[in-house]
């Protein structure tokens, strides 16, 4: 089981390493979407970021909002809170945070569980146009797994936005045959996999947690994974890994 209550102090970050580096924003302006750019520069404990990117929203940020910032740290994703500055030379500043958490913190336990899952990605830009049959799907595992997400191995390169369809394959527990989850975080790990971070999004929350035009172009029956569905599923992991660790002998 997991519990990640770690507080990192940005003195102990070089973050002149993130110069040409990939780092994520999530924003006040666009809450639906994970934003990626780089940093161009450190100056004044300050990050300049690169105006380029996520489809234009990174040159349309307004100053003044709060934003969490999330990149690598020894291999892991961390994050930290500031306000996007942008003083009259026009390029976006970034404030460093005093400390920095893992991205992980959960909400709902996650179990380290290996179980094969069939899932399939997309983007808000290509639901309207491409069905889901016709979508690439494959074949996977998991790495955790929990009723609020999963933490999942991809061989394939995939963008840091987006969202998947999955099919869990667990016939002993009564739940619908696909699910809908968004992309929080991926990882280029040592083995050339990705490890890639899938959050389960609810019916009772997907109009917080997806773009209109994604939930108006998907199906209905896509979001019958509701508050009742992810409590079956928890406490179905749960139990299962107390067999686990009855068989091998493990202490929790």
């Amino acid at each position: 089981m997991n519990s990640e209550t770690v507080v990192i102090s940005s003195a102990q970050i070089d973050y002149s390493r993130l110069v040409g580096r990939e780092i994520h924003l999530r924003t006040e302006q666009f809450p639906s979407n994970l934003l990626t750019t780089r940093v161009t520069a450190l100056t004044d404990n300050r990050l300049i970021i690169d105006r380029s990117g996520s489809c234009g929203r990174i040159d349309q940020l307004v100053a003044g909002q709060r934003i969490e910032v999330i990149f690598d740290y020894k291999g892991e994703p961390v994050k930290f809170r500031s306000v996007l500055a942008i003083p009259r030379i026009g390029r976006l500043q970034i404030p460093i945070a005093g400390e920095v958490c893992p991205e992980l913190q959960r909400q709902f336990l996650r179990l380290d569980l290996e179980h094969q899952v069939r899932l399939t990605f997309f983007d808000e830009t290509n639901i309207g146009f491409i069905r889901l049959n016709k979508l690439k799907w494959l074949e996977t595992s998991t790495i955790n797994i929990g009723g609020g997400g999963m933490l999942v191995k991809i061989p394939t390169f995939i963008g840091p936005e987006g969202f998947v369809v999955l099919h869990l394959g667990l016939s002993e527990i009564d739940l619908p045959g696909l699910l809908v989850g968004r992309i929080r975080h991926r990882q280029r790990h040592e083995d050339n996999l990705n490890r890639v971070g899938v959050e389960f999004v609810i019916r009772e929350n997907c109009a917080e947690k997806l773009p209109k035009n994604l939930i108006r172009n998907l199906p209905l029956k896509m979001f019958d994974f509701d508050e009742t569905g992810r409590s079956v599923l928890t406490e179905y992991l749960i139990e299962k890994y107390n067999k686990i660790v009855s068989i091998e002998g493990k202490i929790v």
